[in-house]
């Protein structure tokens, strides 16, 4: 079969001027010709001009196409299936979403009986005011139809937005109790309206602020925006004034009034959400960088450099899960943001020896001599244990224990070792003559009260105190005559054993001070330390910290410890126990001990830390002290 040029062209559905563009650059040439130089097309150029035109379907051009069929690319069969596969998911994805969009539209027309041709032109226009403001992504996420998200014009939020319209317009003042209740209700949709989206939830008030056409179709004014925002504001001081004074409260509405124009909080919180979507480490430049921008924002939001009323606000933000409301505040961006502090802030010596815990809290007994004023814990050779080095550094890093973080951390240091000192003290005179401090490490205790009658037991691990004592030794610290040292493995060898072989008298009461440790320790081994002391002579007590599980806290500071104790488990200490309240005092009773007394954080600061100016308080904290006697 010879076709000529035209039957070609007819056969094919091409203009024969397109045949003569094929054979000039040789993509498909005539296989003969007739005397008098009439091209002539066979079988196989029929072939090729086929596949000729296929290719172009999938999108090739010419010279790729020539090169494929010419056998010059040995990959395109595979490119080619690929990019069709690409081409038509594309066009699926496009055709998915079109009529999402317009089954949106047919669903909003459908809410009434009764729909005016005005009605229906204006949800046309806006979705095409939403086209023009968001990526189709986006447009999925507002429009999307699910349980835990609200649509645009889904009947609450059209409601809402009625109310508040109806509250402006009546002037309800936007710090009563209604106003903010319709700010709460308000916030609490736009982040299921947006997926918590922070981006979108921007890019949505730009348009609601630029589009005067959107507030009329929509009925959100600029006035009824700056009211809710007006209105939330005053709804979070609210809940602030419960943990502050009056005039700590009138300072945070003050510095919350005037960022919240700034608008830079939601900026922000993209910009580190964005980090933390790509996989940017926590320590990275980049995330430190907001982080020091965050905090400072974060002073600038609610504090200032009034470091008590910092301290007090961040702890009302451990105890009031709404104070972390707000589009991209989830619990996986503030563990992000916690890691990325803790991170940056990790200045642990790499000479902590075996427990740097244990290193950690003496820096903190020693900061506190430096920096805190009353004193709760006079130690005088809290900075001389240290070592001359270490002593150093602190004094040249003193900064660093003004952050909020390690005042927190301090405040409970020196507390807890302040009420070890005055149940030991109260026991002196009740003629108690044996103390025991159960996982001692830098504990000072003895050196601090040299003469208190009676004998002190130091028990550690033996590595543990063979480093204190070269330590000791090094710092040219006398260790008193009163004091001996028992080397004990809390999950190895027996306390009593450690304790005898030390010279401990087990007929004679005694007080245990067990501070920072059962955490670190399996819960068999806690109980069965407990039930030692249990069993000791009737008088004895045991002061002792414990940790509830993470998952009763507060979100704030379940999230908080979580990132805490990753850094634990990171140094070769992770927490192993973790007790409920009601059942630790059952469990106390059944080993024992007549009576148990336990310390809230609230109660603490009432008792040691009233009325400061130096912003020691111990914050919301999963750790408690309690007092068990025998």
């Amino acid at each position: 079969m010879q076709l000529k040029i035209g039957e070609l062209a007819k056969k094919a559905g091409l203009s024969v001027r397109a045949l003569h563009h094929y054979d000039a650059i040789g993509l498909l040439s005539p296989s003969q010709r007739t005397d008098g130089g009439a091209r002539l097309y066979g079988r196989d150029d029929l072939i090729r001009l086929h596949r000729i035109e296929a290719l172009k379907r999938f999108g090739y051009s010419l010279p790729a196409i020539k090169a494929s069929l010419d056998g010059q690319l040995a990959s395109a069969p595979l490119q080619i299936l690929q990019r069709k596969i690409a081409e038509l998911d594309a066009q699926a994805s496009r055709a998915q979403r079109l009529s999402r969009h317009l089954k949106h539209i047919v669903d909003r027309i459908a809410v009434g009986s009764e729909t005016s041709a005005t009605d229906w032109l204006s949800t046309l226009e806006l979705m095409n005011m939403y086209q023009k403001h968001l990526n189709d992504d986006e447009l999925d996420v507002l429009l999307a139809s699910r349980p835990d998200t609200v649509a645009p014009r889904d009947p609450s939020w059209v409601e809402l937005i009625d109310e508040v319209h109806r509250a402006v317009q009546q002037a309800l003042p936007a710090e009563s109790d209604a106003a903010q209740a319709l700010a709460w209700r308000w916030i609490r949709l736009v982040i299921r309206m947006t997926r918590n989206d922070p981006a979108l939830a921007t890019k949505l008030m730009m348009m609601q602020l630029g589009e005067p056409r959107v507030q009329q179709i929509v009925g959100i004014t600029v006035e009824m925006l700056e009211w809710v925002d007006e209105a939330f504001t005053h709804a979070r001081c609210a809940l602030f004034a419960k943990y502050l004074s009056p005039a700590q409260t009138d300072d945070v509405r003050r510095r919350q009034f005037a960022t919240a124009k700034s608008r830079a909080w939601p900026a922000l919180v993209v910009e580190l959400r964005g980090q933390m979507d790509a996989g940017v480490d926590a320590g990275a430049a980049p995330v430190q960088a907001i982080v020091k921008r965050w905090q400072q924002l974060f002073r600038d939001s609610f504090c200032g450099d009034d470091a008590v009323l910092e301290a007090r606000v961040r702890d009302a933000m451990m105890r009031e899960p709404d104070l972390q409301l707000g589009v991209g505040l989830d619990d996986a961006l503030l563990a992000y943001l916690h890691k990325a502090h803790i991170v940056g802030n990790d200045k642990t010596p790499v000479n902590a020896g075996p427990k740097p815990s244990a290193l950690m809290v003496a820096m903190q007994r020693a900061a506190h001599q430096l920096l805190d004023r009353p004193l709760v814990l006079d130690d005088p050779i809290a900075l001389t244990v240290l070592g001359a080095a270490e002593a150093q550094a602190l004094r040249d890093d003193i900064d660093r224990f003004r952050h909020p973080t390690s005042v927190g951390m301090r405040s409970s240091v020196v507390v807890r070792s302040r009420l070890a000192d005055d149940v030991w003290a109260g026991a002196v005179e009740r003629g108690v003559r044996q103390y025991v401090v159960l996982g001692a490490g830098l504990d000072t205790s003895a050196y601090r009260h040299p003469d208190t009658p009676g004998r002190i037991f130091e028990v550690d691990l033996p590595a543990m105190q063979a480093w204190k004592r070269t330590r000791l030794r090094e710092a040219s610290i006398a260790v008193p005559q009163s004091l001996h040292f028992a080397p004990v493995d809390f999950e190895g060898i027996g306390l009593a054993e450690g304790l005898a072989r030390a010279g401990f008298d087990a007929s004679a009461p005694a007080i245990f001070s067990w501070l920072g440790v059962t955490m670190y320790l399996d819960e068999a081994a806690v109980i069965e330390t407990l039930r030692f002391i249990a069993s000791c002579a009737e008088g004895s007590a045991v002061l002792f910290e414990y940790a509830m599980p993470l998952s009763s806290l507060p979100p704030i500071m379940r999230i908080a410890m979580e990132q805490l104790t990753a850094q634990f488990a990171e140094r070769g200490e992770p927490w192993k126990s973790f007790f409920e309240p009601v059942g630790l005092a059952e469990m106390l009773a059944a080993l024992g001990f007549s009576s148990s007394n336990t310390w809230t954080p609230d109660e603490l600061n009432q008792r040691y830390l009233a009325n400061r100016a130096d912003g020691l308080h111990i914050s919301a904290t999963p750790a408690r002290l309690v007092l068990a006697t025998v």
